[in-house]
């Protein structure tokens, strides 16, 4: 930054004063220049404490953007890891063990208080590897129990839901090549009907984390649930991380995990009720 006059400035113009008013006026002239001096380089000091103040106002949220950033991208790579480990590990089970250990992890979920209780369930169609819910759906619905089922909304990260009432004449295939309910019955149902959730996942913690296929479907369908509504996420064993898994904010946990060897958690989490959710239809 500039400072003002320089040194060969100042002797300039002290040569001059000098030749054009002689010797008596330079000392006062020096100075006279050396308090201007003086004062040019305490506010160029000044000037300059302060932009430097400014700069690291600003450079302190971009480096905590910054950090923020990085740990999303560290989230995110976990997150893909363990998602490509678990769904391996779950294919490992064959057929007849998968339907042996979901049918049982059917039959705890059932004997719970909270689907004794509900008087509807909300529970995914299964596909794949994911833990088998048609029995589970058909026994549901012969005992009584109002049965909705998820599908995906056009063009959007959103989930709707449907009632269904027999597994075979009410779904057909979606989008993805999942079951979803026929179009004819998604218009019939109120989310705040719904007493209970039933999730799937690639793999779940015991503090009730779950780590989904990365879409987040479920994520931002279930916050508008979390504490009012109790929600339940069921897996085999051999998808129970025995650490924390990677969270982030948007991550909703579940209440409970099921698995072929009982409830996961202890204590479940404590539920208010569903004044709050929204009186509109699901679909």
């Amino acid at each position: 930054m500039n400072t003002g006059l320089g040194f060969s400035e100042i002797l300039l113009i002290g040569t001059l004063v000098l030749v054009f008013f002689g010797s008596k006026e330079l000392p006062a002239f020096i100075r006279e220049a050396a308090k201007l001096l003086a004062k040019v380089r305490r506010y160029s000091e000044k000037l300059k404490n302060e932009i430097n103040e400014i700069s690291r106002s600003v450079e302190a949220p971009v480096k905590e953007l910054s950090s923020t950033l990085d740990s999303i991208d560290t989230t995110a790579n976990r997150k893909a890891a363990l998602r490509k480990h678990y769904i391996t590990v779950r294919k490992n089970l064959d057929a007849l063990e998968h339907k042996r250990l979901s049918e049982i992890i059917g039959e705890n979920l059932m004997q719970t208080k909270e689907f004794i209780n509900a008087s509807s369930v909300m529970v995914y169609v299964s596909t794949g590897g994911e833990v088998s819910t048609r029995k589970f759906i058909e026994d549901s619905i012969g005992a009584g129990k109002r049965i909705v089922v998820p599908y995906i909304l056009p063009n959007t990260l959103d989930l709707g839901i449907a009632e269904i009432k027999d597994f075979d004449k009410d779904l057909v295939s979606g989008e993805l090549g999942i079951l979803e309910p026929a179009h004819s019955l998604r218009t019939h149902f109120f989310k705040s009907d719904i007493k209970l959730v039933v999730c799937p996942g690639v793999a779940f913690d015991a503090n009730g984390g779950r780590l989904g296929r990365g879409k987040a479907y479920y994520d931002n369908f279930l916050r508008e649930f979390k504490g009012r509504v109790p929600i339940f996420g069921i897996a085999f064993e051999c998808q129970i991380m025995n650490d924390t898994l990677p969270f982030d904010y948007h991550d909703v946990s579940m209440d409970q995990v099921i698995t072929e060897s009982g409830l996961l958690i202890k204590t479940v989490s404590n539920i208010t009720d569903t004044g709050n959710i929204q009186q509109t239809l699901a679909g």
